[in-house]
Formats: structure tokens, C-alpha cells, sequence
């Protein structure tokens, strides 16, 4: 992701909700579910949770994930 891709992202993180499927992370991020889906095998990407076997990503986890993307 790019610089200015990250930063355009950031600043919508007011409309995340605390806990995002992966639709609404890939929707979000404009990056695919099938590459989330890829990185969470590859133990890369966003940190990931499994709640009750439904995967999750927690807001503050995408943000920092973001952050660090853009470094």
C-alpha cells in the first residue's frame, strides 16, 4: 500500500467499527479478501482473531498495521 493510500485510509478509521469482517476490512482498505485471507496464512498483514471460529480484525490493530505499512 501506498503512502498517500495509507493516509487516505487513516482518515476514515472514525467510520470502522471495533471488531471488521474481512469484507468490511478488504471494502475498507480497497485490498482484496482473498489477499487477507492469503496473509493470514502467511502470519502477515493485520493481526487477525478468531472469535468463536468467524475471523475478526480489531480497529486498533488495522490502524497500527497501517501505520507501520506507510513507514
Amino acid at each position: 500500500m501506498t503512502q498517500t493510500t495509507a493516509a487516505k485510509v487513516r482518515e476514515r478509521a472514525d467510520q470502522l467499527p471495533d471488531l471488521l469482517k474481512r469484507q468490511e476490512l478488504a471494502d475498507y482498505t480497497g485490498i482484496s479478501v482473498q489477499t487477507f485471507a492469503r496473509w493470514a496464512v502467511e502470519k502477515s498483514g493485520p493481526r487477525m482473531t478468531k472469535l468463536g471460529g468467524a475471523v475478526r480484525y480489531r480497529k486498533a490493530d488495522v490502524l497500527a498495521w497501517l501505520e507501520a505499512s506507510a513507514a
